[in-house]
């Protein structure tokens, strides 16, 4: 809080400086000009290192640091003509090095953007992938927003004023001028020539190279994915089974941002921002794509391609809606853990047919980090709410509306460890969720003990060691069910006991918390207790997962040799098979 109100505080200072510099230029005194502008420089660099873009309170949020540095480029002209009004010269060389500082600021941001988009693989990017004639790609660095050598040569042109007025020598403002043109013009050809020399290579050129080398590795089955920003664990999920399989695959994402996850995961992958770039990539080999998430259009770019056998496989089993959405009819089959996940489209308007549903086994999350150890031996409680999901349809998380409640109430049990786990993606798509994180983080933090927030890869360690959990509808509330952990899950929104059940089945297992804190200790007090709810956990775990729920990989593999052999048998549309 000290940081945020010393910020603060130094924006309020700038705003009111920029003010006092613009007295400063009509007087005109170049030296308290260059005094106070180099006071504004450094608060400006040091504003645009701590929060990114914070923008003086005095100021509207339009006038953000580009303007501001620009107002004292154009405060500097406004000295200069001031200053020596009978040396026109000098007063138009000013005028074209603020305007060459103003362009100079504006390209160096352009050009290292640019330079970190085709380092990162331009058009394309790609890992665990060797393109011949091309350099591997690397992440790409946030851009800073303001330069410091370019923000120092600001101070150039203040300082040849105030040389000029102590020592009455004027030409050291025009040296300052020829200085700083010099300077950016020489800047500016070596952002060209870099420019120049990233792009010898042309986009198209770049796609076509990439397109030789997933030639030559003939993958046959495609994992095609687009997700918010750290939702790819969703097609983590299926990695070791892909591998496992033996047979070539390629994960294709549609954003940028799950590149650096997957790398090293052993699987080609390839970043494909347009839907020609699915249709260039999807080579001759490809049989068979799998879609681990189905909420989002832009599966068609790949289910348009023809001559591949298109499965739904999800990322996991549970009750929410993209579980059971009639947009799966566009897939040729849809594969799912057991008979809870074949009955969830067993209804006239998803227009399914059972006969495109198979079962093959629970995929289950990743070996992760473990909890740390700390003494004592109370019970675990984990509090774990799902993400507000792709869609405000979709949404099933208690986070904002009912987690404050949830979390409170378990915080006031002094017989449990609470551990608060929030999902990854939280507060990708609504910052609000974001927010709610970080207050009820702080919060856990307050209450000291035992109490933790975990990472999000620490939460299988959590859930497998917990007593008593609270989830959303997710594929968390199955893993639970598998794990055989008591649990309750928050009512949402219009939704009472009954309606939740009805809706999301698997609850059935578990308890539905209306009435808080109330029921959030009743559940609680029965889970270490009598746990009456064992029964119904077991039993929902046969529906869930059926007779062979530990033989995922030679059901998986079972089923790829199926869809292999009917890709094979049917009409290919526009291509042999």
């Amino acid at each position: 809080m000290r940081s945020g109100g010393a910020r603060t505080g130094v924006a309020v200072a700038v705003g009111l400086a920029y003010v006092v510099l613009a007295l400063l230029a009509l007087l005109p005194a170049p030296v308290p000009f260059l005094v106070l502008a180099v006071l504004l420089v450094v608060a400006e660099l040091w504003l645009s290192r701590q929060t990114g873009e914070v923008l003086p309170l005095l100021l509207r949020s339009q006038l953000g640091v580009r303007f501001r540095l620009l107002s004292l480029d154009v405060l500097t002209a406004v000295l200069a003509a001031r200053f020596l009004p009978e040396r026109a010269l000098i007063v138009a060389l000013a005028v074209v090095s603020v305007v060459l500082l103003h362009g100079g600021r504006d390209a160096g941001g352009i050009f290292a953007r640019r330079r970190e988009w085709r380092r990162n693989g331009g058009p394309v990017s790609w890992r665990n992938l060797s393109v011949p004639g091309l350099p591997d790609p690397r992440t790409a660095r946030p851009v800073a927003e303001l330069s410091a050598p370019l923000a120092l040569l600001t101070l150039l042109l203040p300082l040849g004023f105030a040389i000029g007025d102590a020592t009455d020598r004027l030409s050291a403002s025009l040296v300052a001028e020829l200085l700083v043109i010099a300077v950016l013009a020489l800047y500016l050809a070596g952002r060209l020539l870099q420019y120049w020399l990233l792009n010898r290579v042309s986009m198209d050129e770049v796609r076509a190279r990439v397109q030789a080398v997933l030639e030559t590795q003939e993958p046959e089955i495609v994992v095609h994915f687009s997700g918010r920003r750290r939702t790819v664990e969703q097609v983590l999920l299926w990695v070791p089974v892909l591998r496992e399989l033996g047979r070539p695959c390629l994960l294709v994402v549609r954003e940028p941002t799950h590149l650096d996850a997957l790398e090293g995961c052993g699987i080609p992958v390839v970043f494909a921002p347009r839907s020609q770039d699915i249709e260039l990539f999807m080579v001759r080999s490809v049989r068979l794509a799998l879609y681990p998430s189905d909420i989002t259009n832009i599966n068609n770019h790949l289910l348009r391609v023809p001559g591949i056998y298109d499965v739904l496989v999800g990322h996991g089993d549970s009750d929410e809606p993209e579980n059971r959405s009639p947009i799966a009819r566009m897939y040729d089959e849809i594969w799912v853990a057991g008979p809870a996940g074949r009955e969830r489209y067993a209804y006239l308007a998803a227009g399914v047919p059972e006969r495109r549903i198979r079962e093959i086994g629970p995929v289950r999350p990743l070996t992760a980090a473990p909890l740390p150890a700390v003494p004592g031996n109370r019970p675990v409680v984990l509090y774990a709410p799902t993400w507000e999901n792709a869609t405000t349809s979709t949404d099933l998380s208690s986070l904002v509306e009912r987690g404050s409640a949830v979390l409170e109430a378990l915080l006031a049990r002094q017989d449990v460890r609470v551990l608060f786990a929030p999902a990854a993606p939280t507060g990708s798509r609504l910052p609000e969720y974001a927010d709610a994180v970080a207050a009820l983080a702080r919060r856990v933090a307050a209450a000291g003990f035992e109490h933790a927030v975990l990472e999000p890869e620490q939460i299988p360690a959590a859930l497998a060691a917990a007593s008593f959990a609270v989830l959303d509808v997710s594929p968390l509330v199955s893993e639970a069910i598998r794990l055989d952990v008591p649990f309750a899950a928050p009512a949402i929104r219009g939704h009472d006991a009954a309606a939740m059940v009805e809706r999301f089945p698997t609850l059935s297992a578990g308890a539905v918390l209306e009435d808080l804190p109330e029921d959030v200790f009743l559940a609680l007090d029965d889970a270490l207790g009598d746990d009456r709810r064992a029964g119904a956990r077991a039993a929902m775990r046969a529906h869930l997962d059926g007779e062979e729920p530990q033989d995922l990989p030679r059901r998986f593999a079972a089923a790829v040799t199926d869809a292999f052999e009917a890709q094979r048998r049917r009409r290919a549309f526009a291509r042999p098979s």
